[in-house]
């Protein structure tokens, strides 16, 4: 397996995925190693850092926030070529399959080197940086965009043919070639959907392999829900950005007060990546008089997710942009939690509106603000919601389920490459 981060080096569920799936897959008798970055653990994903992973090698060279300037050939070189001895490494042992899954700060010369080769590759799609990233190389190895050919003074056209010559010279790619796609797998049809309009196909196989929840969330979804709180407290977990509409939140929330829900909180947990975003929405609730209602959490370390969730009645999920999935919709349902969301891209494919959540326009404040009215006015549709909630995290989104359906397709692969 290939990714850029690995917990504990993670940014979100992405990279989780990627660790839940890797030791089922041991867990089954699969002898998995994992190559990553060496892109540090940060706030509160550093915690369990010390944990051994024997089986991890974070040797590849992380190309997130990396500058990228002539005068920097030398460092590159070292990069480069630290990338080449990870991958004689790991393709030393003879594997059978390679899996790849957050690459977004891999080197798009590392990436050649592994999907152009003789072992078949699968990429489990969670987002649309395929569209983004592999049909513009550059944008993933922004180093060949320096040496590539390009409209310019005669003097400036020799001097970057001079500086590609040293590039090769000390053993810097200076192109990007075309990557071969031998087999996907997506996350939620939407991104199947998206990506397939935009013209990305595997050469192979591809097939839609929901993701599933683990350990005690999948533990959580099985056993009778703890007793619900008292009604009143509302949640966000996820980044505070723009896309995922935490804005529209606080303006609900305030139009809740103004109507005289003044018995209602609201717990905004997650990293603030954005500053002036996050400053500009403690402002905001300031203005409309809720401030001293919302408790501001910041980054939460993943263990202490589940007994969040159990504290709060419901869990809100306004993004504004179309969502690759949605898995905190996911714990919240397995944790008990009723879920109020926009039901944007792949996260539609959850969300069925009166059955296991309430869903409202992206954007629309008054419209959030209505249905957390209905959901915290009315503790027999919370209820419902709640174990409507579960019930479908048991039928369609256990983690077990996703890696038989994984295990099945690399099986597959790996016969059909044999042959």
């Amino acid at each position: 397996m290939l990714s850029d981060r690995y917990p504990p080096a993670s940014l979100g569920g992405y990279e989780v995925a990627a660790a839940e799936v890797a030791e089922a897959l041991r867990q089954r008798g699969h002898d998995v190693r994992v190559l990553v970055t060496d892109a540090p653990a940060a706030g509160s994903a550093a915690a369990g850092a010390a944990v051994p992973q024997p089986h991890v090698e974070r040797t590849l060279r992380s190309r997130s926030g990396v500058p990228v300037s002539w005068s920097r050939l030398a460092e590159e070189a070292r990069r480069q070529r630290d990338d080449r001895a990870a991958l004689d490494r790991a393709l030393d042992v003879g594997p059978d399959v390679v899996f790849l899954w957050n690459v977004g700060g891999v080197s798009h010369h590392a990436l050649a080197r592994l999907m152009n080769g003789p072992v078949p590759t699968v990429i489990y799609v969670f987002g649309d940086w395929p569209l983004r990233k592999f049909l513009a190389p550059q944008d993933l190895d922004p180093w060949t965009a320096i040496f590539a050919p390009r409209p310019e003074p005669a003097w400036r056209a020799a001097a970057r043919a001079a500086l590609r010559g040293a590039a090769r010279l000390r053993g810097v790619a200076t192109r990007a070639p075309a990557l071969r796609f031998d087999h996907l797998e997506y996350g939620s049809r939407f991104m199947l959907e998206a990506l397939e309009r935009g013209g990305f196909r595997a050469g192979g196989s591809q097939r839609l392999v929901y993701y599933g929840l683990f350990g005690e969330y999948a533990r959580a979804a099985a056993e009778p829900p703890p007793r619900a709180p008292d009604g009143r407290a509302l949640l966000f977990v996820g980044r505070l950005w723009e896309a995922k509409g935490v804005h529209t939140l606080v303006e609900a929330f305030g139009i809740l007060a103004a109507r005289g829900e003044g018995a209602a909180t609201l717990t905004i947990a997650g990293p603030e990546e954005h500053a002036d975003y996050a400053a500009g929405l403690r402002r905001r609730a300031e203005a409309l008089g809720v401030a001293g209602r919302v408790r501001w959490l910041g980054p939460v370390p993943r263990a202490a997710l589940l007994g969040l969730y159990r504290s709060h009645d419901v869990l809100v999920f306004p993004s504004v942009y179309d969502e690759p999935f949605g898995i905190v919709q996911l714990e919240a349902m397995a944790a008990g939690c009723a879920v109020v969301g926009t039901g944007t891209g792949g996260s539609a494919e959850i969300l069925e509106d009166g059955a296991n959540a309430l869903v409202f326009r992206a954007g629309d404040a008054a419209h959030l603000a209505e249905q957390l009215g209905r959901v915290l006015g009315d503790p027999a549709l919370r209820e419902r919601l709640r174990e409507g909630g579960r019930r479908t995290v048991r039928a369609r989104f256990l983690g077990e389920r996703m890696v038989d359906a994984i295990e099945a397709h690399l099986v597959e692969i790996v016969r059909g490459a044999r042959r």
